[in-house]
């Protein structure tokens, strides 16, 4: 079953992390909800808990996210996330 995100949620120390590369828990939020891709973290060890997503803000900015499952499927907590790469954006579907 593919993975599914409903709702992110951010810890502090997360919301520290987005707002040091001027992104907002808002527009990282944003991001389920408009065109995105969820793939496996290939960083991971071991693997299995996260997972990156690439996707669009409402305004139309592409940003990677390091998101990390919770017990609830749907619900993921926002790790750290950066504006999207040009090889990051090719992800993203039109």
């Amino acid at each position: 079953m593919p993975d599914a995100i409903v709702e992110l949620l951010a810890t502090e120390a997360a919301i520290s992390k987005l707002g040091a590369r001027d992104i907002t828990t808002d527009e990282a939020r944003q991001l389920p909800r408009n065109a995105h891709t969820i793939v496996r973290n290939p960083r991971e060890e071991p693997p299995g808990k996260r997972r990156i997503v690439v996707g669009r803000t409402n305004g139309g900015r592409a940003l990677t996210l390091v998101v990390e499952r919770t017990i609830d499927p749907t619900t993921w907590l926002i790790v750290t996330g950066w504006e999207s790469s040009p090889r990051e954006r090719r992800l993203i579907p039109r």
